[in-house]
């Protein structure tokens, strides 16, 4: 039985009884348990679009946040001095990051290893410290370190605003859906192949004729924009944005270890990583809280050494296996008994 990092499962049972859970799960919940798959959704979409350049094309950014935090601050900007609907403004925001994104990452991408890694670190130390140290760019108010804190609509779902938490959960779930739907189309695609070149060795990708710079600032530009939508989501759902926490360098580093535990470079990795990390991190913060900050960084790093010691390609390798395995059992006699009566026939 081997498993393929760019398959789902090998068959669909598993996939629509996964897809079933994540419909099913916040009807049986209660409010805090909502709160926890709202999150679960939340990060595995950013950890989804965060591997669509790390994981397949190997280049290894711990900046990330950065273009969340574009994508959060522009439709909150919009929203709070235009009055623009954050479904608009989120798709301005999720253009500008691309943008600033494929600009940022031209240069930048001549660099290899670590150095693109901590140049990445960099960008998003320049941008935190940027803006929580200014008020005002020219005619757009940033508000410095204070934030924007949103207000009230009325609970109108056209201004992304809800009254139960079930809107912002469904939300999150088709951002997740759609981020692991590009995921599975581009891992089947011409681009998908090429990365996977790319992050085996780009040196001889570009002597087979690949474009390699072209190619990984697709995936950076497709990337960026999906990761802004999360950032989009974060000010509507949280009622706030703030520099020290969407541009932050911990955030950046929680969903490149959600991605990397899940494993990277794979359709199902970051989810799988995401309902692993992310109830337990919440357990963890909800118990120790106010006297061991910073713990579930902490444990991802834990468990990150694990993983790579036992688990190389991460968790979703066993997940797949063990699926599969399963779907085996139910499934497999029947289809060898349907196999033999048509050879008979």
């Amino acid at each position: 039985m081997s498993y393929k990092g760019n398959s789902i499962f090998k068959g669909k049972f598993f996939v629509w009884l996964a897809a079933l859970c994540f419909l099913v799960a916040p009807l049986l919940a209660n409010t805090y348990m909502q709160s926890i798959l709202i999150l679960v959704c939340f990060y595995a979409f950013a950890a989804v679009a965060w591997n669509l350049i790390c994981g397949y094309a190997g280049t290894m950014s711990l900046g990330h946040s950065v273009y969340m935090g574009i994508g959060g601050y522009i439709s909150t900007i919009l929203l709070e001095t235009k009055g623009v609907s954050p479904w608009i403004g989120m798709l301005i925001g999720a253009a500008v990051a691309m943008l600033i994104g494929v600009v940022i990452s031209y240069p930048t991408f001549r660099l290899k290893g670590p150095y693109f890694t901590l140049a990445s670190i960099a960008i998003c130390e320049i941008f935190g410290t940027f803006v929580l140290n200014t008020e005002n760019l020219g005619p757009i108010p940033l508000k410095g370190g204070s934030g924007w804190s949103l207000t009230q609509t009325g609970y109108q779902a056209v201004m992304y605003e809800f009254r139960s938490k079930l809107g912002y959960y469904y939300v999150a779930f088709i951002l997740l859906a759609i981020g692991v739907f590009v995921t599975w189309k581009m891992s089947r695609s011409k681009l998908g192949y090429y990365l996977v070149a790319i992050r085996s060795d780009d040196d001889a990708a570009r002597s087979l004729g690949i474009n390699v710079t072209k190619y990984k600032l697709i995936a950076m530009g497709i990337s960026c924009f999906m990761i802004s939508l999360a950032g989009t989501f974060y000010a509507q759902y949280f009622r706030y944005i703030g520099p020290d926490r969407i541009f932050g360098y911990d955030l950046a580093v929680q969903i490149a270890l959600i991605a990397l535990i899940g494993g990277q470079g794979t359709v199902m990795g970051p989810v799988i990583g995401a309902v692993v990390l992310v109830p337990l991190s919440e357990y963890l913060s909800a118990t120790f809280a106010g006297t061991m900050s910073g713990l579930n960084l902490f444990l991802y790093g834990v468990i990150m050494m694990l993983v790579v010691y036992f688990m190389p390609h991460g968790l979703c390798e066993y997940v797949v296996k063990a699926a599969q395995w399963i779907e085996e059992k139910l499934f497999g006699a029947h289809g060898k008994r349907k196999q033999s009566k048509a050879a008979s026939k």
